[in-house]
């Protein structure tokens, strides 16, 4: 197996761009040194952004995650440890989670103040190593061997091993929680974990349509129960009725974000200007054609339904995901996420850290 790099695999978007010689630190100083207290936190990169009743909680580079309280007030909260955060998930306004490089899953049970870590690449790489030696061993055991099955278990805990001493190098690229207690991570080289103990705990997932080991980047959990996770190559991975359905190959664009709207519609964006749209929860697609190819990277429905797209070339706006517009806010960057806020403002978060834009500036750009 390959060590992750960040060409690879950081987001799957060129974070390279954003932190160039981030790997220079020996891997394993990262998930034990604290993370830097910078009263310019908000400005250096950020990745992903959520809304909460009373806060925004903002991730990003070097293990920053910051918050925005309703009057504005910004601060920054202690992480345990120092690298690229990718993404952060709430349950509720209290218990949330993040996820990042090295495997590492933080979590907070009061609202994004405090965090504690998990998870690691290094308990990863036990997990992994033990799923497939205990399939080694399983297949070989078996009254009737199956020599093709056995190889390719064989071939599994040659590669594992081969990553196992690479260190803890498995990026984590999203994060999603059915309720406190259950939920999953996705990564890297199909990465995928699941917890019924808020994280406590954690279980690889290997039942999985993904024999190539495509990168997972993104997942979404449904109202009726199913789970779908999007990656690499364009492919919609569902769980559904407690099993893994085959995979559907949706466009061959590398999917990046998986959003639902408030009327049950699901979209599904990523590279080169892919954009699709389901009616059905996911089982039937519809292409959306752009008036850009620029890489997409999330969706924020506002208060009158119309969607803002944060992507590469700016911001794509449209009222009915068939006219768009092309928005770029003055000072040109890569946004990577946005929330709405009550007052009509917008927060944009991306390479150059947090951006706001006033309820009367967005007007302006919509006019």
């Amino acid at each position: 197996m390959k060590t992750p790099t960040l060409t690879c695999c950081s987001l799957a978007l060129g974070a390279c761009l954003l932190l160039p010689g981030a790997w220079a630190t020996p891997l394993p100083d990262r998930l034990e040194r604290p993370s830097r207290l910078s009263g310019q936190a908000h400005n250096a990169p950020l990745v992903a952004v959520q809304r909460l009743a009373d806060r925004l909680v903002m991730v990003g580079a070097d293990g920053h995650i910051v918050l925005r309280s309703l009057d504005g007030q910004l601060s920054q909260a202690a992480v345990p440890v120092d690298l690229l955060l990718t993404a952060v998930y709430f349950v509720d306004d209290q218990h949330g989670w993040a996820v990042g490089h090295d495997g590492v899953v933080l979590r907070s049970n009061d609202g994004g103040a405090s965090w504690r870590k998990q998870l690691d690449g290094r308990t990863i790489n036990t997990l992994m190593l033990a799923w497939a030696q205990a399939e080694v061993d399983r297949l070989a055991a078996g009254t009737t061997v199956d020599e093709q099955a056995l190889d390719n278990a064989r071939f599994a805990l040659d590669d594992i091993s081969a990553g196992v001493a690479a260190g803890p190098s498995r990026p984590l690229l999203d994060v999603w929680f059915r309720s406190p207690d259950e939920g999953w991570v996705v990564g890297a080289y199909g990465m995928l974990l699941h917890t019924r103990d808020g994280g406590e705990s954690w279980a690889y997932v290997s039942e999985l349509d993904n024999p190539d080991r495509l990168h997972l980047n993104t997942l979404l959990g449904l109202a009726n129960g199913d789970l779908l996770i999007a990656g690499e190559g364009g492919r919609l991975y569902r769980h559904s009725a407690g099993r893994w359905q085959p995979a559907q190959v949706l466009t061959p664009a590398s999917l990046y974000k998986l959003v639902q709207l408030r009327d049950g519609q699901v979209l599904a964006m990523g590279f080169g200007g892919a954009l699709l749209r389901s009616a059905d929860l996911g089982r039937h697609w519809q292409a959306i054609k752009l008036p850009s190819a620029a890489n997409l990277y999330g969706a924020e429905q506002l208060a009158d339904h119309s969607v803002l797209f944060s992507g590469q070339a700016g911001l794509l706006y449209s009222t009915d995901l068939q006219g768009f517009r092309l928005l770029q806010p003055s000072d040109k960057a890569l946004w990577l996420g946005a929330a709405a806020l009550a007052d009509g403002t917008l927060a944009l978060v991306g390479s150059r850290g947090l951006r706001l834009l006033g309820r009367d500036e967005l007007k302006e750009y919509l006019q």
